[in-house]
């Protein structure tokens, strides 16, 4: 259903929504039984393996509509999808988060596994923005409907397999010696959330978050309503983006080194700032469009290099 429904928020914006506040609840929850899991393959890998298909058939299912109009019934199961795809997305983010202090053991070796994490979540978020040329390929054939099924059904069976690669490749008890924790979900958020420093960092990290997917989120937009142009560039664009990101990985992870994560991100966020600033005058001052596409993918680069490294 289209227009507002319910305090000026649309149908997909109560999912949405719905949807976050349910993965704050269960990103805890998760963890807590991860921490507590006696597995023989450890405290991780089980979840790793037991979440990746899962996760791959309800990404599916959230382009598959049982009604074929507008109807109640659509919504209703489309807040169901939402909620399983961030349940079985946590089951094996979470875990997953958690094996890198384990397989980095050395600030160093912690610095590469970001920057070799961040590298493929880039590569993997380009084939997202793939999507509406995978599409073009099935269209005559299948529909524009059922040309998007089908390109995200190649792509979850991609990601799934990508997925399945570190649960069955890492022995997690070649690096994890430590015993299962015995303390319950809710003590251990205490525990945790009278850390200043961790409180300090979580606020930053969240605003991060909300800042980077707004951004990303809004990219086709930029794209097709302030810079004019085709849906198609989008991902023209992301991939300059991404390739000029990659080329500061390195510098970035030297300099990390060098002058310490702190000056890094400080510099990036402010830069993050200025980049949103700019992106709101894209389309003025008699600048062609795909000139300020160029301008807000190199500037945006710098930041999401550094943040997409030193965040994690």
């Amino acid at each position: 259903p289209q227009g507002a429904v319910f305090a000026g928020l649309t149908v997909i914006g109560l999912i949405a929504a719905v949807g976050r506040i349910f993965d704050a609840v269960t990103d805890p929850w998760v963890a807590s039984l991860s921490d507590r899991c006696t597995h023989r393959l450890g405290r991780r890998i089980p979840f790793l393996r037991a979440s990746a298909v899962p996760l791959g058939i309800v990404t599916i299912l959230m382009f598959v509509s049982p009604v074929g109009s507008q109807s109640s019934v659509n919504s209703f199961c489309l807040l169901i999808c939402s909620l399983l795809f961030y349940l079985f997305m946590t089951l094996y983010c979470t875990p997953f988060n958690a094996l890198i202090p384990v397989l980095g053991r050395t600030q160093k070796d912690r610095v590469n596994l970001s920057t070799f994490i961040s590298i493929t979540y880039f590569f993997g978020t380009a084939m997202a923005y793939l999507v509406p040329n995978i599409a073009a390929l099935f269209r005559s054939s299948l529909g524009y409907a059922g040309s998007i099924r089908m390109t995200i059904a190649i792509l979850s069976v991609l990601a799934v397999i990508f997925m399945l690669v570190p649960a069955f490749a890492i022995n997690e008890k070649d690096y994890d010696h430590a015993e299962p924790v015995r303390t319950s979900a809710f003590a251990s958020l205490i525990k945790t959330f009278k850390n200043k420093q961790f409180r300090i960092f979580v606020k930053s990290d969240v605003l991060y978050w909300i800042a980077l997917t707004l951004f990303q989120t809004g990219m086709p937009f930029y794209i097709t309503s302030l810079m004019k142009l085709d849906s198609g560039r989008t991902f023209v664009l992301f991939a300059i983006m991404t390739l000029m990101s990659l080329v500061f990985y390195a510098p970035v992870n030297i300099l990390a080194r060098k002058m310490g994560k702190r000056k890094l991100v400080l510099f990036a966020f402010f830069f993050f700032t200025a980049v949103f600033v700019l992106t709101a005058f894209c389309g003025t001052l008699g600048i062609d469009g795909m000139v300020w596409g160029l301008i807000i993918a190199a500037l945006a680069a710098i930041p999401m290099a550094i943040l997409g490294i030193l965040q994690q």
